[in-house]
């Protein structure tokens, strides 16, 4: 499907073609510095295939494009992220792949120099997104606390948007105060049409449009990661990576209100994905909740051993705990079981 001007390009009323926007993670109420495996970028990737594919992404309708995403950290890892999308999802990968093209570079946006050979790079490839990720690894001598260096930089973004006519993303870390947001100078958040905050509680990530230059802000989606093996090494031990797996929203506010931590927390979500992946309402039987996905314990299981064996954990040690976490979950009212059924306890 083509561009057309003024047409929304992709997340319907959250972001708009010809935009500038960043994403950066918010999550210093419970680390010293910036975590590592945050999301930001799996989240980044995922949105970036689902334009390229022209599919639908957290609900919301996406206008097909070229995307080009630049990844400056990250190395071959990287590359696995790729390639966990293409055996995971394959006819989303399908779909997406002659509009996606990954560029493993690390730029000086900072200097006019980079800018200029990243277009020469791009050459005639149509382009209507561009991703680079992150800011501080393509920010090259320049202080992100100045605000010359910051204007600099932003006025090679801009040299590039408006050349390439597309939008583009910057992914970016968030700052010690959480209250004023991307780390940086305020410039930044200043030039920015959209601003997504990304936040971590446990397993779950939420992102938030915080800032809308002429769209409706405050919009959130929230996601979980899921652990992919791809091979096997010389030692044989599994070579993984992540996808994304959509979550609903209110889910994120219910586990910030009452927040399940350590096995508990990768049961009760193991549970929740279990759900979401096959889980029927059963009509007729008294037992079970009417209006309500239930599914097979078995299929909760499932669930549980895959994140489970992610950290190498015996089969016999996962099971031992599973069962512990069944009834614990029982016992918080977070879970019912009837026979070999089981469903989420709704919260209010």
């Amino acid at each position: 499907m083509a561009l057309k001007s003024g047409e929304w390009f992709f997340l319907f009323g959250i972001l708009d073609h010809h935009f500038l926007h960043a994403i950066h993670l918010n999550d210093w109420s419970k680390f010293p510095r910036p975590p590592l495996n945050t999301g930001k970028s799996f989240f980044a990737l995922d949105l970036a295939i689902h334009v390229a594919a022209g599919n639908s992404w957290q609900g919301c309708r996406v206008t097909q494009g070229h995307v080009i995403y630049v990844a400056a950290e990250g190395g071959l890892g990287f590359s696995k992220r790729i390639r966990v999308i293409s055996q995971a999802l394959p006819e989303l990968f399908a779909q997406a792949q002659e509009q996606f093209c990954h560029l493993p570079l690390q730029l000086d946006l900072h200097g006019a120099q980079d800018a200029d050979a990243l277009l020469t790079a791009i050459g005639d490839r149509p382009v209507d997104m561009l991703i680079i990720d992150t800011l501080a690894m393509s920010f090259g001598a320049g202080n992100e606390n100045e605000g010359k260096d910051v204007t600099q930089f932003l006025t090679h973004i801009a040299q590039i948007r408006d050349q390439l006519k597309c939008h583009v993303m910057l992914v970016h870390h968030s700052g010690k105060d959480q209250g004023r947001g991307a780390r940086g100078h305020s410039s930044l958040r200043a030039a920015v049409d959209t601003e997504i905050e990304l936040t971590v509680d446990g397993l779950v990530r939420a992102a938030k449009a915080t800032k809308q230059r002429d769209l409706e802000g405050g919009k959130v989606v929230a996601f979980t990661l899921e652990a992919i093996q791809l091979a096997e090494d010389m030692d044989g031990d599994p070579i993984t990576s992540c996808i994304v797996k959509p979550q609903d929203a209110s889910y994120a506010k219910t586990i910030k209100r009452r927040r399940l931590t350590g096995l508990t927390e990768i049961a009760h979500q193991a549970l929740v994905d279990a759900v979401r992946d096959t889980g029927v309402k059963v009509q007729g039987n008294p037992d079970l909740p009417a209006g309500r996905k239930v599914v097979n314990v078995i299929e909760w299981r499932i669930q549980y051993s895959r994140k489970r064996e992610v950290d190498h954990v015996q089969k016999a040690s996962i099971s031992k705990d599973f069962e512990r976490q069944v009834a614990k979950l029982i016992d918080l009212n977070y879970v019912r079981k009837e026979g070999d059924r089981v469903w989420l306890v709704e919260r209010t």
